[in-house]
């Protein structure tokens, strides 16, 4: 013979299988839609402006291709040059002949120099890459490890240099730089913002909101050709 239920169990069942049913909703609203937070930053002041630019490579629009943009100390964003298609490769650094990119063609390696401003290529130079990877570690500055819900971010020494707490799986860096003379580390996340990691903080700040791509190449302005 069955036990009769009483309203107050019932109404517990009830709120039981509501939560469920929520924890359920928005754990398939997070897969689909991606509604899991990043961490949340703090942004970048007056007194943690960086004093240099930095270049960001990345394919915003399948029409238009491989673009470069600057960004510059105040977060302003400006594209330099789109239309970068034809083997273009990665960006090795930003001196006094403008940004250099590496581009592969059938003629071999080159390094073509982008003027900053007017995105004119302004020298085209055959490229010794021979020695170019031994000490130069552009965007792979960073090791990024997603480990039991944290994001645990080191650099080439292996030194941590950011653990936050990312319940997102999804969520990562995908591109880094570090500054050759200040330390200043700048990352892009998988949330299209552009992160700040001073020399010596424990956790970056945000630099720009959106910079409408989650995933490109960074260099900072004043980086040699083949800097480590």
């Amino acid at each position: 013979m069955s036990t009769p239920i009483d309203a107050s169990e019932r109404r517990i069942g009830w709120l039981l299988a509501a939560a469920a049913l929520t924890a359920l909703v928005t754990l398939g609203l997070v897969l689909v839609f991606g509604l899991a937070q990043p961490p949340q930053l703090a942004s970048v002041d007056d007194a943690t402006r960086p004093e240099h630019s930095v270049a960001l490579l990345s394919y915003r629009d399948d029409q238009r291709g491989q673009c470069l943009h600057v960004v510059a100390p105040d977060g302003a964003v400006r594209e330099v040059r789109c239309a970068l298609d034809g083997g273009v490769g990665p960006l090795v650094g930003w001196d006094a002949s403008g940004i250099v990119v590496l581009r592969y063609g059938p003629l071999g390696e080159q390094f073509d120099a982008i003027d900053p401003v007017t995105g004119v290529v302004v020298s085209r130079t055959e490229a010794d890459t021979s020695e170019l990877w031994q000490g130069w570690q552009g965007d792979w500055a960073m090791d990024v490890e997603n480990l039991a819900g944290r994001l645990i971010v080191r650099d080439a020494q292996r030194n941590v240099v950011w653990d936050v707490e990312a319940p997102d799986a999804l969520y990562s860096i995908s591109a880094s730089a570090r500054h050759p003379d200040t330390g200043a580390i700048v990352l892009l996340d998988t949330a299209g913002r552009l992160l700040l990691l001073p020399a010596g903080a424990d956790a970056p700040l945000v630099w720009v909101e959106d910079v409408e791509v989650e995933y490109g190449g960074l260099l900072w302005q004043g980086t040699p050709v083949g800097s480590d």
